[in-house]
């Protein structure tokens, strides 16, 4: 067995107004093992790729949700 790693990762700009802009970025690295003998390639639909997708898109959410607040200088309520 081989193991490979991989990043994914997604970054989003949003306007504040006002001139100003925040930007939120998150990435995973993976690492997977794979089968040297087949030359299995990681896909696209592959579980480890969706797995890796999901914890990218909580980590985003759970971001966006602890900076929405300081960034347009509020308290979280």
């Amino acid at each position: 067995m081989a193991t490979k790693q991989f990043t994914i990762g997604f970054s989003r700009t949003v306007n504040l107004g006002n001139y100003e802009s925040a930007r939120v970025e998150a990435s995973v690295m993976v690492e997977a093992t794979i089968d040297p003998k087949t030359g299995a390639s990681i896909g696209r639909d592959e579980p480890v790729i969706r797995d890796a997708e999901l914890v990218l898109r909580h980590l985003l959410q759970q971001t966006w949700e602890d900076q929405k607040y300081t960034i347009n200088g509020k308290q979280k309520p």
